[in-house]
């Protein structure tokens, strides 16, 4: 009885991968970067997430995971449904004048960066800390120390707070700083 239902069980995964299109074999690998030194902006299936991330490839080795588009790794890895670019969009700050502080993805750096958004328009490449722009947009491990770097570039160069506020990362009134995150 267990081998007839772990039989119909692979037949029906079987044929849904083959109707759906999706590349089981090569979205179901872990990110490998390769071992050359060159650094192309590229594009995995994260298997953990369910999801598209950036990450930089050196430009031999790795193995199959890895697509030159965020468009073309979910068309490969994910099902119509549930496929959505948002972290290859080119960031949008809006046509209104709310001045937001958050967070888009770049690809070409395969780090977040700062964004004043206006309030309204824009698109989906915002996220309301660094962190949650990272874990859903880079592989990096080190996404944290990346962050707090980033953060600091991002409020020098928009001359946000005080010396003393951009240490604390505090807004005042005592508003946490929408930056790194949990």
């Amino acid at each position: 009885m267990r081998t007839r239902v772990f039989f119909c069980a692979f037949v029906f995964c079987f044929i849904a991968t083959q109707v759906s299109g999706i590349e089981w074999s090569r979205c179901m690998r872990w990110k490998a970067i390769g071992n050359c030194k060159n650094r192309i902006p590229s594009w995995y299936f994260d298997m953990w997430t369910l999801r598209c991330k950036g990450f930089m490839y050196s430009g031999c080795g790795g193995n199959r995971n890895r697509f030159p588009t965020e468009e073309e790794c979910n068309k490969s890895c994910l099902p119509k449904s549930k496929r959505k670019q948002v972290c290859s969009l080119e960031p949008k700050a809006g046509k209104c004048k709310a001045a937001i502080p958050l967070w888009y993805y770049d690809p070409e750096s395969d780090k977040c960066r700062g964004l004043i958004y206006g309030g309204c328009k824009g698109n989906g490449n915002r996220f309301e800390t660094c962190l949650k722009c990272m874990k859903r947009c880079s592989g990096h491990n080190n996404a944290r120390k990346i962050c707090k770097k980033q953060t600091k570039e991002f409020l020098k160069k928009y001359n946000l707070g005080s010396d003393q506020q951009r240490k604390s990362s505090k807004w005042p009134l005592g508003i946490k700083f929408p930056f790194i995150g949990k």
